[in-house]
């Protein structure tokens, strides 16, 4: 349906009354919050997007819908905010949504609060089954997966797995650059691959019908997720550390080991990380060039788009916590451990957002639709366009989840 969305105009708790029922905030605008990109299109390539968008399913395979505050506020928000009004705009037709949280209770918090803000509107639809994605686009509605970025929460119990897909998780991360008790994280100085509790929560993740994603997880605990997995898997967010050499960035021997399982790799924006020597500023093309490489090194059908962006400012996010590198970041400790020469550099926080506070062309999920533009002006073919916006990553969930 494209753009052509069904959205009443409800917007996240208006079922309450603000500042009586919870503390309502100003939160940023999710529609031309920044100037547009300017792809250069004629007329019939816009309308060929456009197009595009609207006759196949569009699938991100790794966002926050979160709006954040318009201004920095004091203390934490226990209700999240959905961008109902930029999913709209944003011509996706089913995206996974990704909490961050490590711990059980937050977790659960994240999960039950977004059911209960979903129960109270029709436009967006939790995507439980397959028929969920394809009739939200069928009906001009918006599917979302829910998913959870590391599986820290489980700790050491497996059936923890089961309970989260019954709470309507559909996709999960091993890890999220620090390790846990199933694998080490790409910021680790040692990388003891997957644990026996990991390979065991793999299994358990494929037969009960979650995606599994490797996206933070270091280069051989990945391999090792990939090998193991009986079913195909999501990388959700990433790039090719052939052309960004960071420890961020997987190495191109496990998206061919990805690809020849079927899975999919979605390129991303966020962190401000990608960026090469050919697009050394923080843009979309980052992405473009990234999507390239990944289409000429495995084919096509196993390269998606998952930018990892929020309504909000992103790179506040990393200018407002401690200096330093990414481990800092994530709370670990304030002291640096010396990396050994061999391993590739952690990416650092400050040095990621340098020079620009957004990603230009893609600022938001509101600009999910712009990756479109891109491939149309590169050259792609709008078969090829379509499996890159969304067809491959529907074919990693029909392959996953129970029928």
């Amino acid at each position: 349906m494209g753009r052509n969305k069904k959205w009443d105009g409800y917007t996240s708790w208006s079922y309450l009354e603000a500042d009586r029922d919870y503390v309502k905030y100003p939160l940023v605008e999710q529609v031309d919050r920044v100037p547009a990109y300017d792809f250069g299109l004629d007329k019939g390539q816009e309308e060929r997007v456009e197009a595009l968008l609207e006759e196949n399913i569009v699938i991100s395979l790794h966002e926050h819908l979160n709006v954040f505050p318009a201004e920095r506020t004091p203390g934490t928000r226990r209700r999240p905010f959905t961008g109902y009004e930029g999913l709209a705009y944003s011509g996706m037709d089913a995206v996974f949504d990704n909490c961050v949280c490590s711990t059980y209770d937050q977790v659960i918090n994240y999960l039950g609060m977004r059911q209960c803000d979903y129960a109270h509107q029709d436009f967006v639809v939790p995507a439980l089954k397959v028929a969920d994605i394809t009739d939200a686009f069928k009906d001009g509605r918006v599917a979302v997966i829910q998913t959870i970025e590391q599986a820290s929460a489980i700790d050491r119990d497996v059936d923890k797995i089961d309970l989260f897909f019954g709470l309507g998780v559909r996709s999960m991360g091993i890890v999220y650059s620090e390790s846990n008790t199933l694998g080490s994280g790409l910021s680790e100085v040692g990388d003891g691959g997957l644990t026996d509790l990991g390979y065991d929560a793999v299994k358990r993740m494929n037969r009960t019908g979650i995606v599994i994603d490797v996206s933070h997880a270091g280069d051989r605990t990945a391999m090792d997720v990939v090998e193991a997995s009986d079913k195909p898997l999501c990388i959700s967010h990433c790039g090719s550390r052939t052309l960004t050499d960071n420890a961020r960035m997987l190495p191109d021997e496990v998206y061919q080991a990805m690809a020849e399982k079927g899975g999919v790799v979605g390129m991303e924006v966020a962190g401000f990380a990608p960026r090469t020597e050919k697009n050394p500023e923080g843009t979309i093309e980052c992405l473009l060039e990234h999507l390239e490489y990944l289409v000429d090194l495995l084919g096509v059908d196993y390269v998606g788009a998952g930018p990892d962006t929020l309504w909000g400012d992103h790179a506040g996010l990393y200018r407002g916590g401690p200096k330093g590198t990414v481990t800092q970041r994530l709370g670990r400790g304030h002291y640096n451990r010396e990396r050994p020469a061999d391993l590739p550099e952690i990416f650092d926080s400050g040095e990621m957002v340098r020079d620009l506070d957004y990603i230009k062309g893609l600022e938001s999920p509101s600009e999910f639709g712009n990756i479109a533009k891109g491939l149309v002006r590169d050259g792609y073919s709008d078969d090829e366009i379509a499996k890159v916006m969304g067809l491959n990553g529907l074919r990693v969930i029909e392959a996953c989840w129970p029928k």
